[in-house]
């Protein structure tokens, strides 16, 4: 039975959108992750997300901005913060043994005090496999791998001992002790894929997250869930549907600046950022009209990529309001 989780309760219960911040611990040292952990806290965002990679996403050889590992890291923010929900956004699911992935995922909730939300994913990145796994599966078992971690973490979840046999992965009586604070500790499937990924997402995920750019391209992805919901037979409108935004606030020179400051402080082009601005980008309130008509087609969590910290209290101050 999918959890009833503080997500399900707030979006369901008082019909109010939820907002993360997603920030990449790519190129940021520890005290920068606590700092900007504890600001969106203090900014009264409900969930704070990094992702999962092993050296820089674009730019595996160079270098700039390889990242602090994403469990371990989590585990630090755990400890100090109180009140936000904190999740990977996603963990890879071959870059660390299913069981042993889930004893970490429970180790951090009981950290939290149960405040893990258990992301998860196929994985993409090539030169991550091949680097620190020694190959690069195909997508099939990728996808199967996914399937089989999700069976084996959902079980360890919620039972102190779990046995699987799957064609990828066998666990004899594997101890999970203690267990999580929540039970079961909520689970986010992420990514898009509509034969697979969604049909996962449909079968165990509190909140399916995926990448959407317009209202037309939601609908499109909630309908393909929903027909997995009904083959599965799950409840649709118990799980959260999720995407990421990229924000930049302010006039379009403003937005100039803030991408300036960003490409020089991380050795990051501009050109790419530009082209990857859409709904997140512009004055406050056009912005908020933007996301309104999203969340009015049912979206339910919109994880936010800041381009400037600066902006962080300024869509909590200013935006978030006009959304809820």
């Amino acid at each position: 039975m999918r959890a009833q989780t503080l997500c399900y309760m707030i979006v369901m219960k008082f019909k109010t959108p939820m907002f993360g911040v997603h920030h990449q611990p790519e190129g940021r040292d520890w005290e920068h992750m606590k700092y900007n952990a504890k600001l969106v806290e203090d900014s009264g965002y409900d969930l704070f997300t990094v992702t999962d990679h092993l050296m820089n996403m674009a730019n595996p050889n160079g270098p700039y901005n390889h990242p602090l590992e994403a469990w371990t890291l989590l585990a630090g923010l755990a400890a100090v913060t109180e009140k936000i929900r904190l999740a990977p956004l996603v963990s890879c699911y071959g870059y660390r043994r299913p069981t042993v992935l889930a004893k970490m995922a429970t180790t951090v909730d009981i950290i939290s005090g149960g405040r893990l939300i258990f992301g998860i994913g196929a994985g993409w990145h090539e030169a991550e496999f091949k680097g620190y796994m020694g190959g690069f599966p195909s997508v099939p078992r990728r996808l199967s791998g996914l399937k089989e971690t999700l069976e084996i973490a959902v079980g360890m979840f919620s039972n102190e001992r779990f046995s699987y046999d799957g064609k990828m992965y066998k666990v004899d009586n594997v101890l999970n002790s203690p267990q999580p604070v929540q039970r079961p500790v909520p689970v986010m499937v992420g990514g898009g894929g509509e034969k697979r990924t969604l049909r996962y997402a449909a079968r165990w995920a509190d909140i399916s997250h995926f990448f959407v750019g317009d209202v037309k391209s939601l609908k499109h992805k909630l309908g393909v869930l929903k027909g997995h919901c009904v083959r599965e037979g799950t409840d649709f409108d118990e799980i959260v549907k999720g995407t990421t935004f990229r924000v930049v606030l302010g006039s379009e020179s403003e937005i100039n600046e803030k991408m300036e400051a960003r490409g020089k402080e991380y050795h990051l082009p501009v050109e790419p950022m530009r082209r990857r601005l859409g709904a997140g980008a512009g004055r406050t309130h056009e912005v908020a009209d933007r996301l309104k008509e999203l969340f009015d087609n049912g979206l339910g969590l919109a994880t936010l990529s800041f381009i400037s910290g600066d902006d962080i209290p300024v869509f909590a101050k200013e935006v978030i309001p006009q959304l809820r």
